[in-house]
């Protein structure tokens, strides 16, 4: 039965790239904005992915979604490859949940309550009555009153239209729930409910989550690993309360010095096949600026860094 629960989720060998507009010409260039990224995640476990904007975190989610594909490696959930495998990796997909940054701007404010969480039950073709029956209860496990199954989300709170973003997310019972910063646009008081609301629900019902935040404060509540994405890199990975107390990269050092409120200046980074680091770091060696390290493997941690190379 362990067998069944581990690696649930295996992100191997990533690298997806976006076009970009030439300045002053014409044409685009291909610019990579996944580099290399690995990871895996069982079953029932929260993976923070944690950086600054700009760093990959969203295109992670976007490609778990099918909105962008990469051009070489792969997404395994569940044993299926939902690039390689095009009706299984459909079939998944729908079946992802996601909780997004803004409750207020991923809704069709013209829709009521009622509608937006049984809309991934009515394109899965499940019966209108049956839908609705699920949405009563969904919004008494996410803390709601089923009276307002009628109102639009602008006479809502914040924090209430999020509740229901969530019932949304998990109506369907999904493999995974994308969580995109879920906390990012609400109060202090309401962030930590939500909290609590998403750590319940998994408990409860063995949800997977994939955190994506800048915030290392919700990362540490909610998720048991993270991995710390540089420009497009995995450059770190490990257990939330080691990589806080004692991060290994440099660039982690300084994540982790500025979630303590220390002043940590302002970072150069560097662009091609190097450590992005390399121009601001006071480890730097001669090869940092030629190439980026491989992972490197530390008692159940991953880095890459050519300090731990030694």
């Amino acid at each position: 039965m362990l067998e069944s629960v581990k690696n649930f989720v295996n992100v191997r060998n990533l690298w997806i790239r976006y076009k970009v507009p030439k300045q002053w010409r014409f044409g685009y260039l291909d610019v990579d904005v996944i580099r290399g990224v690995s990871f895996s995640i069982d079953h029932g476990e929260c993976y923070g992915l944690v950086g600054e904007s700009g760093s990959g975190k969203t295109t992670i989610l976007k490609a778990f979604m099918r909105l962008v594909k990469p051009y070489r490696g792969s997404i395994y959930v569940d044993g299926v490859d939902i690039f390689e495998n095009d009706k299984k990796g459909r079939e998944i997909v729908r079946r992802i949940g996601y909780v997004p940054q803004d409750p207020l701007t991923s809704v069709d404010p013209r829709m009521r309550v009622k509608d937006i969480v049984s809309e991934p039950l009515i394109a899965l073709n499940v019966d209108r009555e049956r839908a609705l029956e699920k949405v009563v209860t969904l919004l008494e496990l996410t803390g709601l009153d089923v009276e307002i199954m009628n109102k639009h989300p602008f006479e809502l709170s914040g924090g209430m239209v999020q509740r229901v973003i969530i019932a949304r997310s998990i109506i369907s019972n999904p493999k995974i729930v994308l969580l995109d910063e879920p906390t990012s646009a609400l109060d202090v008081i309401t962030q930590a409910q939500i909290l609590n609301l998403l750590k319940d629900l998994r408990d409860m019902m063995g949800f997977t989550y994939i955190l994506v935040t800048h915030d290392l404060n919700v990362a540490k509540y909610i998720s048991s690993r993270i991995g710390v994405l540089l420009k497009g890199y995995l450059i770190e990975e490990g257990d939330v309360k080691r990589i806080i107390n004692e991060p290994l990269h440099p660039y982690t050092r300084i994540i982790v010095d500025a979630f303590r409120l220390r002043d940590v200046g302002e970072l150069t980074y560097t662009t091609g096949a190097r450590c992005p680091l390399s121009a601001a770091c006071k480890y730097r060696e001669d090869i940092c600026r030629r190439e980026m390290p491989p992972p490197i493997y530390l008692d159940g941690n991953m880095v890459r860094c050519w300090y731990f190379k030694k």
